[in-house]
């Protein structure tokens, strides 16, 4: 039996006036690709927001791995095991990709910058230790020879990757993608879901992850839980979920013959 890493119960966020979400609960079995999707303004990114602690909720619960998410300070979420990506790129341009993916290890240093910046042993041994692992992600996804490239002269796709392998440095349990393939195109989509896979199968990360491409969606995820104006309208494998009445008509409309959802 699979162990559920994150639950939801009764998940709540008022704006003032306005409930962006409505009393939501679902959970995420370890192990397990699930996304999160609804049409614009359902609510999924105002749920990432309250996983990565950037909002309190008005009500509800969340625990990861058994704990009490809410009683995690915001700055210790990555630390706990969970990393995020957002739809915007957020590289570090001018840097390099492995300069740009040893940022997402310095959370893991023990040692601080002090000791680095003074050349005392102990700092310089997590420093080799965080640059032989960069090797070691860019070997096993096949960019070693990108290592030196400077991160504004990638394709675009290529960007989004290596922002993922950059939250993949933090050692983290659960990643949240939001919106990994927007703005690529089909090769481009392709290649990350290949990578998304990958991300589970080879490293055995848990992912949840927000997207509108349908195609990308239905290809990787195990399960699927759509949300509606703030409030969970389906949940169920990416079969249930297509053919579900509310969902056809909440999310996709009249498209829905063409998309196949």
């Amino acid at each position: 039996m699979s162990k559920q890493l994150l639950v939801a119960s009764g998940l709540t966020k008022r704006f003032g006036g306005l409930t962006a979400v409505d009393g939501v609960d679902f959970s995420v079995d370890e192990g397990q690709i699930v996304g999160l999707i609804g049409p614009n303004g359902a609510g999924k990114t105002t749920v990432f927001n309250l996983i990565s602690r950037f909002y309190e909720p008005t009500k509800g619960k969340l625990a990861f791995d058994g704990k009490d998410l809410l009683a995690v300070p915001p700055h210790k979420i990555v630390g706990l095991g969970i990393a995020r990506t957002f739809q915007n790129l957020g590289l570090f341009p001018y840097l390099s990709v492995q300069d740009n993916l040893l940022v997402g290890r310095h959370l893991q240093f023990r040692s601080g910058i002090l000791p680095l910046a003074l050349g005392i042993q102990r700092g310089w041994r997590e420093e080799r230790a965080a640059r032989a692992e960069v090797r070691t992600l860019l070997a096993a996804f096949g960019m070693e020879a990108l290592g030196s490239a400077l991160a504004s002269l990638l394709p675009y796709g290529t960007q989004k990757t290596v922002e993922m392998m950059r939250a993949l440095m933090s050692k983290p349990r659960l990643i949240l993608l939001d919106e990994p393939v927007a703005g690529m195109n089909a090769t481009e989509t392709a290649m990350m879901a290949q990578f998304i896979r990958q991300i589970r199968n080879d490293r055995g990360v848990t992912v949840l992850l927000v997207e509108h491409d349908m195609s990308l969606v239905m290809e990787v995820c195990d399960r699927l839980v759509v949300l509606d104006f703030g409030r969970k309208i389906a949940e169920g494998t990416p079969q249930e979920v297509q053919t579900n009445p509310r969902v056809i008509e909440a999310y996709l409309g009249q498209e829905a013959d063409r998309a196949r959802v």
